[in-house]
């Protein structure tokens, strides 16, 4: 892959950074004091629903970094290398872990505090789906590492 092929994926994982960081910072503290003051009787929920959101949020970063570098592994070698495996590990663990925080969200606030409806389940059913898709990522990404003309660990991106 040429730095020319990797241009748009990489403004692609840019724009999702700056919108997750923009979302983390302002809008979800800003949201969250929002619904406080017009749902008085859930407002004791504002805070520690943001925190785990925020948290769910940082997990996406670290997966959004992950995929940065392997990127730059492929670009830079022209091959997806053993070490870029690491990269492939962190982004499922990071993906799954957001995915667990928001369906924990979904769940507590559905099941628990009976709030939320229909969407809480979606939500859930969401969250959760995104860990064995997280999985199969990896495992496609570190199966492609290894789809080489016999020289494991290494696949050339043509």
């Amino acid at each position: 892959m040429t730095k020319q092929e990797a241009l748009p994926l990489r403004c692609v994982l840019a724009a999702l950074g700056c919108l997750a960081l923009l979302s983390q910072t302002a809008l979800l503290p800003r949201i969250a004091g929002e619904y406080a003051e017009a749902y008085p009787e859930v407002a004791n929920l504002a805070a520690p629903y943001a925190l785990a959101v925020t948290a769910a949020t940082a997990c996406f970063e670290v997966a959004l970094l992950a995929a940065w570098q392997m990127l730059t592994s492929v670009v830079t070698d022209g091959a997806l290398t053993p070490g870029a495996s690491k990269w492939a590990n962190v982004l499922a663990f990071s993906l799954g872990l957001t995915g667990i925080t928001l369906a924990g969200i979904c769940a507590h606030a559905g099941f628990v505090e009976a709030i939320g409806g229909p969407a809480m389940l979606l939500g859930l059913l969401a969250g959760l789906a995104l860990v064995p898709a997280a999985v199969a990522l990896r495992n496609r990404v570190l199966r492609a590492g290894s789809d080489s003309a016999g020289v494991p660990g290494v696949h050339r991106w043509t």
